[in-house]
């Protein structure tokens, strides 16, 4: 009776394991969370980590350079930082805002009352409404391994997969192939939940 109460105990461990395991979609994703995939995804969230082909994009330097101005010797540089806010809804919309400061800073190397450093700040910002869904094994994806985020009027879609999926932080990828220059391009974005 011992012996069948320990085989009972180790099958149910060893199916409560492989459930949870299945749990898993994405590479990142926890072992085991108390929270649907839905639940995890919906709220407010702030992009704190974005790459295009691996390359850091929430900051850009496109100016830096030393130039003979009127004052003398000079640094020019123009830096561009870009702030995301998105905001998913368990009803399936989905609001993003960016925002773009574009800061412009004239370093004079000599410094005087008439030719004094210069800095200019100013920004721009715009918001989407759309809505977002999950995926459903569709090909080599598992149910909820890709989000999708479409606009119901022009029916144009982006997918992402869902690298890893927790109740703080998701990590979405997206790849694409340029049809014009047959490269391709990878863009990956950490967000934080505010």
């Amino acid at each position: 009776m011992k012996a069948l109460r320990w085989l009972i105990l180790v099958v149910a461990g060893v199916m409560l394991v492989v459930s949870y395991n299945s749990c898993k979609k994405g590479p990142e994703d926890p072992f085991f969370s108390i929270f649907s995939r839905k639940h995890r995804v919906v709220g407010d969230w702030k992009v704190t980590e974005y790459k295009v082909d691996f390359v850091d994009s929430l900051r850009k330097v496109l100016l830096a350079e030393a130039i003979l101005g009127a004052c003398g010797q000079q640094i020019d540089s123009v830096i561009w930082t870009y702030d995301y806010e998105f905001s998913f809804s368990k009803e399936g919309s989905f609001s993003g805002k960016t925002t773009v400061y574009m800061d412009t800073t004239i370093d004079i190397i000599n410094n005087t009352a008439a030719c004094p450093d210069v800095h200019l700040r100013d920004s721009i910002s715009a918001s989407v409404a759309l809505n977002w869904n999950f995926t459903g094994n569709i090909g080599d994806y598992k149910n909820k391994e890709q989000l999708i985020i479409y606009d119901p009027e022009t029916k144009e879609t982006t997918i992402y997969d869902i690298v890893g999926l927790h109740e703080k932080e998701m990590k979405l990828k997206r790849e694409e192939i340029d049809p014009i220059t047959n490269v391709q391009h990878v863009w990956e974005y950490t967000f934080t939940k505010i």
